[in-house]
């Protein structure tokens, strides 16, 4: 009995703590290269495909950078 308060008690107390991860908007265009941390950032309004959100690691991963007009804001 006591092993099973234990498990429960471990498995609560990492999926409690779990770090969400930052999302981002990106455009899903071939030439697109940013991503943008708002939605209604002026550089993805530019944007003629579709409007797509992902992790910031996920976005990074696939050789994304950040909006220029948001960077500056950092």
């Amino acid at each position: 009995m006591k092993n099973l308060l234990l498990i429960f008690s471990l498995l609560f107390v990492l999926t409690a703590f779990q770090i969400k991860e930052k999302e981002v908007f990106i455009c899903t265009s071939k030439s697109s290269k940013k991503y943008h941390l708002k939605k209604d950032c002026s550089g993805i309004k530019k944007c003629k495909s579709k409007i797509k959100k992902i992790t910031k690691k996920k976005a990074e991963n696939v050789g994304r950078t950040i909006c220029k007009l948001e960077n500056k804001k950092d």
